[in-house]
């Protein structure tokens, strides 16, 4: 029983309070838009006494732009928008906040929408930064924007923030919005020089904050636009390294970059040295270079000699791994960050360059030593992932590959019908020609399996053996095949019997 009195007392609460901004509403809609002086009297008289009083007019000016579509595109009425507008803008000396007008006197603290269902008079406080984007009357535009480039009132820069971070969240390229000649995948610049929201941002003294939420990594790039470096450590550090990296990897400001690479070489915290090092071995020349000037290691020392050979420090590399041990020591690793098929790619990668020979050899005799374990039940799943992307390779003819798999004999286990066109690519005709002395097996394989090769692959190796080119031909189409494209005459010109168009 007490609960349902409860429940009632609020929805009369809640009715008469409606009521009040009803007629909150209405006297203010007689004062700006009737020009009423007894109403406007009236409505100055409420504003200056405060508490509910005040609120009835707040409310009722938020109905009256709802009213009137404010901010919702073409279906908007300025002439019904500007004169509330105009209206809240006036001076108000009792605000706390700056500028001391009526709109940052009764302004909430943050941003949010009101719960969904529920609208009793209240702001929809990012439409404001709209409004001072895209309102079609220049004068008031213009003064919602010197508004919002001085404001400490913390809706206000609640909602800079949000309109900040979907412009400033890597997105696709930005048509115009980079210099001639350059691409950005951030969304707050025209041709290269920063765009009105980006102006207005800028301008407050009083952007950027310290993030509320670590991972609010968006919000990185304004401590960057306004040389905030001590706000940085104030983000989780992997996500805001790997940020940091993406940004250079698109156009932005020089000066943008070059805060960007600072930031990189200044990280303290182990979860943005892991993630550069991590980008370091993908192959990131930013992040390389960052690592390098850092002196970044990988947390786990048994990634060092990989992470010293792919950033090139080759002094390094060879005290790391004296053995040429490489590849065995990266199996050893219990939870891989990077797939062994990435780590393969790498290293042939990196042996297509101009390597000390002493470091080339070491590599190459650790790409060699992966076969299986002399006790096939401890076989390394490692070791098998690394053996299967060499094979994969050496079938697309990547020469590194093609030589690692006919010196360390590595060979298919699983499915014999991968031996004869991996025998045939990596040239190994001795065997080859044992197993199919007359080509009719790897002809048959690929007649069947075509789709995992590419006839150019084994063209090329044909002509260089000096031997038929072993592509089956393509099979011609059956005479009547449905699947064949049919001529508009061939249509029939009926359905059915005595049925016509």
């Amino acid at each position: 029983m007490a609960i349902g009195v409860q429940a009632m007392h609020h929805e009369t609460m809640k009715f008469r309070r409606w009521r009040a901004q009803e007629r909150g509403q209405d006297v203010l809609a007689a004062a700006l838009y009737e020009g009423n002086s007894r109403a406007r009297e009236r409505i100055d008289r409420w504003w200056s006494a405060g508490g509910a009083h005040r609120d009835e007019v707040w409310r009722g000016a938020w109905f009256l732009l709802t009213a009137a579509n404010f901010r919702f595109g073409n279906h908007e009425r300025p002439e019904l928008v500007v004169p509330v507008l105009e209206f809240l803008l006036e001076a108000d000396p009792t605000s706390p906040y700056r500028p001391q007008v009526r709109l940052t006197a009764c302004l909430p603290q943050t941003a949010e929408d009101p719960p969904n269902g529920v609208y009793m008079g209240d702001p929809e406080v990012p439409r404001l930064v709209e409004a001072a984007l895209r309102f079609p009357d220049p004068s008031l535009r213009q003064r919602l924007a010197d508004l919002l480039s001085v404001t400490d009132q913390p809706g206000l820069l609640d909602a800079l923030e949000t309109g900040f971070r979907p412009r400033a969240r890597l997105g696709p390229t930005y048509i115009g919005a980079a210099p001639p000649g350059h691409e950005t995948r951030c969304g707050l610049w025209l041709e290269g020089e920063p765009n009105s929201f980006l102006k207005i941002v800028c301008a407050n003294p009083n952007l950027p904050r310290p993030p509320a939420q670590p991972d609010d990594i968006d919000l990185s790039l304004l401590a960057l636009l306004k040389d905030r470096p001590d706000l940085l450590p104030a983000f989780e550090q992997g996500a805001l390294a790997v940020r940091l990296l993406e940004y250079l990897g698109t156009w932005l400001p020089e000066q943008v970059h070059d805060r960007c690479r600072r930031a990189l070489r200044n990280l303290s915290a182990r979860e943005g040295v892991t993630a550069v090092c991590d980008q370091a071995m993908l192959g990131d020349a930013e992040a390389i270079a960052a690592a390098r000037d850092a002196g970044y290691r990988p947390a786990s020392p048994a990634w060092t000699p990989l992470f010293l050979l792919l950033t090139r420090q080759f002094p390094a590399y060879r005290e790391a791994d004296p053995n040429g041990r490489l590849l065995q020591l990266t199996c050893s690793i219990d939870g891989l960050r990077i797939g062994n098929d990435v780590i393969i790619d790498r290293i042939l990668a990196i042996l297509d360059t101009d390597l000390p020979d002493d470091v080339a050899a070491a590599v190459r005799r650790s790409l060699r030593d992966l076969g299986p374990l002399s006790d096939p039940s401890v076989e390394d799943v490692g070791r098998w992932g690394m053996r299967r992307t060499i094979l994969a390779r050496a079938i697309k003819l990547e020469p590194e590959a093609v030589a690692a798999v006919v010196d360390a004999g590595y060979l298919p286990e699983d499915d014999d019908q991968e031996l004869l066109p991996l025998l045939f690519l990596t040239e190994q005709f001795e065997r080859y020609d044992r197993e199919d002395p007359n080509g009719t097996r790897l002809r048959a394989v690929l007649a069947e399996k075509r789709y995992r090769y590419e006839h150019e692959h084994f063209r090329t190796v044909a002509e260089r053996a000096g031997r038929p080119d072993p592509w089956p031909p393509k099979q011609p189409s059956p005479s009547g095949d449905r699947t064949s494209t049919r001529h508009a005459t061939t249509w029939p010109s009926s359905f059915g019997v005595g049925g016509h168009f």
